[in-house]
């Protein structure tokens, strides 16, 4: 009975891995309508493994949303006039971003605490102040500038 048990939690865990990794796969290929459609673009100087935590990055994980959703939110909530511009601005932030997030834990300089914050100050914006989002992410920016330096 033991053994039934273990097979079935066994065979419930595969599925959800298969199901996250599907969706993360889904997610990248899928085009959304119009300017909030996402894509991004695997640095080639990264080694194997850093192009592995850079999609995770990008695509997320069943822990967190990847900064394509997130991009995708904020876009949604984005004045229609600043669409575009904020479209560019998150997919050059969050290469950047993405890039050092990737490295190995012992030489990079941003954290997951930081993607965190980032994400949570992007997403407030959004929600609570739209046509404040373009200076959101400047700062942001800026702030991604200092700690790389």
């Amino acid at each position: 009975m033991k053994r039934i048990g273990l097979i079935i939690i066994t065979f419930w865990i595969m599925a959800i891995v298969s199901a996250a990794e599907v969706q993360a796969s889904e997610a990248q290929a899928a085009p959304v309508d119009g300017v909030l459609e996402q894509r991004y673009v695997i640095p080639a100087e990264l080694s194997p493994e850093e192009r592995r935590w850079f999609k995770v990055f990008q695509e997320g994980n069943l822990l967190s949303e990847g900064w394509q959703a997130i991009s995708n939110e904020i876009l949604a909530k984005t004045p229609l006039e600043q669409q575009p511009a904020q479209k560019a601005a998150l997919e050059n932030l969050g290469t950047k971003i993405g890039t050092e997030w990737s490295r190995p834990n012992s030489v990079r300089k941003v954290n997951s605490a930081m993607l965190r914050e980032w994400g949570d100050i992007l997403r407030q914006t959004a929600r609570d102040n739209p046509r404040l989002l373009a200076k959101t992410l400047e700062t942001i920016d800026k702030e991604v500038d200092a700690v790389l330096d």
